[in-house]
């Protein structure tokens, strides 16, 4: 069961985008290991997903997609933190753009009074508190993933909520984890570092700049980004389209869960 929050266009916005190449931006911590931890059957709907390289500021990284595809239209998919990134990414490749689908999307922290609620709120708060904190809270994550990721994984969903609850008990999902936590804390750190810091500043001008069609779908019980989040975001987004984007929320599920639900079904 799913119900629906429609702008003027949204329900038209979200119908399926037949002839657009999707680009994936993955959560952070996060990887490509997201489209493959749900089983093979959810991965092979995400076989011709291309995933974004991360780092940089947003006018490269859309340089990066543009080169990569130089021709015909795109359609982003954000999911969580890598939502932030997809809008931001969004305006420097214009009309290529024939969509933007955010799942569980991470929205301006000054939207709303939202951390108390999010999980990964300490990260947040530790960088918002300054450069050497969060290199100090980085630097130990990375010695924790480096060790032992998959019991890092396991310690990340250990209070999860709605049906990310079944997720934690999956050994295949939480080793696709524990591959993420590598990939963002190890492999790929300075990326990590910058995308969190631009993520906690005040990014809500850079809204009013997207103009393509955005739908976005939210699981009611998400503990990482709450549903209030979803609803600012979308409220905040209408300024700069003809009107607000579509949520859908989900009753029951939770964050990655979300993520399953849109390769599942919505990504079919």
């Amino acid at each position: 069961m799913r119900t629906g929050s429609n702008g003027t266009r949204g329900s038209n916005w979200c119908e399926p985008v037949s002839e657009a190449r999707r680009i994936y931006f993955h959560g952070l911590p996060g990887s490509a290991a997201e489209l493959a931890g749900f089983g093979p059957q959810i991965a092979a709907r995400a076989t011709g997903f291309l995933v974004a390289a991360r780092g940089g500021d947003f006018a490269r990284l859309a340089a990066g997609v543009a080169a990569r595809l130089p021709e015909g239209p795109l359609q982003l998919v954000g999911f969580s933190l890598g939502a932030a990134v997809a809008l931001r990414v969004a305006p420097h490749l214009g009309e290529r753009v024939e969509r933007i689908d955010l799942v569980s999307p991470a929205a301006p922290l000054q939207l709303g009074d939202f951390l108390g609620g999010m999980a990964g709120a300490p990260v947040f708060r530790a960088a918002m508190a300054g450069r050497v904190p969060f290199a100090v809270l980085t630097l130990v994550q990375a010695q924790v993933a480096r060790l032992a990721p998959e019991r890092m994984a396991a310690a990340l969903m250990a209070k999860a909520r709605g049906e990310d609850r079944a997720l934690a008990t999956d050994p295949r999902f939480i080793a696709a984890l524990g591959q993420s936590l590598r990939h963002s804390l190890i492999d790929s750190r300075a990326a990590y570092v910058s995308e969190i810091r631009a993520y906690v500043a005040d990014w809500r001008a850079d809204l009013v700049r997207v103009h393509q069609p955005v739908c976005i779908w939210q699981g009611s019980e998400d503990d990482w980004t709450p549903p209030a989040m979803a609803e600012a975001l979308a409220t905040a987004l209408a300024d700069g389209l003809s009107g607000r984007p579509q949520v859908t929320m989900l009753p029951g599920l939770s964050h990655f869960s979300t993520l399953r639900h849109y390769l599942e079904v919505e990504a079919a």
